[in-house]
């Protein structure tokens, strides 16, 4: 039940909560965790449950979750970098890190589940566009949580978990959708109308909690923070969580300085850069088919989110601004070639979103952002299935419901209330 390791503060206007709760009553702001421990001092375990303290849930769950953070030699030389990190959050037992859907989403949803559970909810439900309900769909099974997941269709085939699937995975899929904001919208409505607890998005504490533990890990490794940090991005959440915990670190004595956010995005879909480096505001509901159109043509779909917590209080700007940070725009052919470069240095294939955050690296060394001799963070946020495989048998998830709408009426998701719970 509920405990007081925690509080909830808004990151706008000061309001303190207890938790669990998603909203400011006064304002748009993010809820941010203030843990009453401030030292950092990690615990035993290999992974993300290392850091129990600055995670809300009291408990911690017996799965290989977690970043290797390792310093790289190969492609550091290549780049010309004196002090390049690499943490790696995908699959990859050579270097010791084993998430079980290959990609930090793994992050997010154990420790969502267990702080869920300590506050008295049942079940969830959320949309994704592929490796969140991955996560969602693993840990439901494995901590044995009712979660309702809406996709989008085109994210089917990417829907996949390395062990058989039960009934605690609720699939509901939006026939000839291709597009994640539906998905969003859909599953809003089937928590309101089911009073299923929605979990939340970018307003998720556990969510941004979990996924801050690659720098934590990072900080317990080399004793301090990075310079810079390098990550793709789609709604911006892990980046906000980045600089959530580098202010945790400082706080703790472990620096004076944020590390710079130098974040990524697949052209020609690159909403938040063009917000940040053009100016040009992010209106999700306008021009919605050429959105949809740019979409489908990049090779990263995972970060594909028209509706990112950008303006928001807190958010991808707040953090953005406060590091003094950069954005990149990366094409298909500059990710795929990085991708290359990071399997030939590495010796470690990773998927199209962490082949984004490594061309990034690449743009960023050429317009001289980044100091030879600074110290480098490289986010290398998941890799691809094919890996996965060779050690694991990947099964299917088949949907319980096929919505042919994106906006069902009330009393159709009421009809389908015995398939969701």
């Amino acid at each position: 039940m509920a405990h007081s390791k925690l509080s909830l503060v808004c990151t706008h206007c000061d309001s303190i909560y207890a938790p669990h709760r998603l909203h400011c009553d006064h304002c748009d702001g993010l809820l941010r965790s203030h843990y009453e421990k401030r030292s950092f001092e990690p615990g035993d375990h290999p992974g993300l449950f290392a850091f129990t303290d600055w995670l809300p849930a009291s408990a911690a769950a017996d799965l290989p979750i977690g970043s290797s953070v390792y310093g790289s030699e190969a492609l550091a030389a290549r780049l010309g970098l004196s002090n390049l990190a690499i943490a790696f959050s995908g699959y990859a037992p050579a270097v010791g890190t084993l998430n079980p859907t290959g990609s930090f989403k793994d992050f997010e949803a154990a420790p969502t589940i267990l702080y869920y559970q300590e506050h008295g909810i049942e079940s969830l439900v959320l949309a994704s566009a592929g490796n969140t309900a991955r996560a969602f769909a693993y840990a439901a099974v494995k901590l044995d949580f009712p979660v309702v997941i809406v996709i989008p269709e085109r994210a089917l085939e990417r829907l996949w978990i390395p062990c058989k699937p039960s009934e605690a995975i609720r699939l509901v899929v939006l026939e000839g959708c291709d597009d994640y904001a539906a998905a969003i919208r859909t599953a809003e409505r089937i928590g309101r109308v089911l009073k299923i607890a929605g979990e939340g998005g970018a307003r998720n504490v556990a969510r941004r909690d979990g996924m801050s533990t690659a720098m934590l890990e990072y900080a317990r490794q080399m004793h301090s923070l990075p310079d810079h940090y390098m990550q793709a991005i789609g709604s911006g959440t892990g980046a906000v969580a980045t600089w959530e915990a580098a202010q945790r670190l400082i706080d703790a004595g472990l620096g004076n300085r944020l590390p710079k956010l130098h974040l990524s995005q697949n052209a020609p879909f690159t909403p938040i850069h063009d917000a940040w480096s053009r100016g040009i505001p992010i209106r999700p509901d306008e021009n919605v088919s050429d959105q949809l159109q740019r979409i489908d043509v990049i090779d990263a779909l995972v970060l594909a989110n028209r509706k990112p917590p950008y303006e928001v209080p807190g958010g991808v700007r707040d953090a953005l601004s406060a590091t003094e940070g950069h954005t990149y725009a990366v094409t298909n052919a500059e990710a795929r070639a990085a991708a290359e470069l990071f399997e030939e240095a590495e010796g470690l294939a990773i998927g199209p979103a962490a082949a984004v955050a490594t061309a990034s690296l690449l743009q960023a060394i050429e317009l001289e952002r980044i100091p030879r001799d600074d110290a480098v963070l490289l986010h290398i946020t998941g890799n691809n299935e094919a890996v996965l495989q060779q050690d694991a048998v990947l099964h299917r998830i088949e949907p319980v419901w096929i919505l042919r709408t994106e906006t069902p009426k009330d009393e159709t998701i009421r009809k389908a209330a015995h398939l969701l719970r």
